[in-house]
């Protein structure tokens, strides 16, 4: 790996890693809430920082998988014509992981560990 490319993802995890400070179960449970909520959860003042966190491990997460790529042994490997998944599948996936894994991963590792399941190379 190049130098250049080895500074800019350990920067990209170190900035991810200090941004993102909620672990998965606090994640889960906070968007459970705004899963109740319906349309009335665009007003929750939580819908900003969830949408910042799952955006920071999805940052960080694909940072990680492009440098693994790079080095010929990808994380996980999506299909090409792989979409998004919907706010009610990532928290589906979120459900999947048994409460005390959650307690104690990150809301990045937790989407690390959802990506190698769900698209395994």
């Amino acid at each position: 790996m190049y130098r250049w490319e080895y500074f800019g993802v350990s920067a990209l995890l170190l900035a991810s890693t200090a941004a993102t400070a909620m672990d998965a179960q606090t994640f889960y449970t906070r968007a459970q809430a705004l899963q109740k909520k319906g349309p009335l959860a665009m007003f929750s003042r939580d819908l900003k920082p969830l949408m910042n966190e799952m955006k920071a491990a999805g940052v960080s997460v694909k940072g990680e998988n492009d440098v693994a790529r790079k080095n010929g042994t990808p994380l996980y490997c999506p299909p090409d014509t792989a979409k998004g998944m919907s706010p009610q599948d990532v928290l589906q996936e979120f459900g999947r992981i048994p409460e005390s894994q959650r307690k104690s991963m990150s809301v990045r590792d937790a989407w690390k560990s959802i990506l190698i399941r769900k698209f395994p190379c």
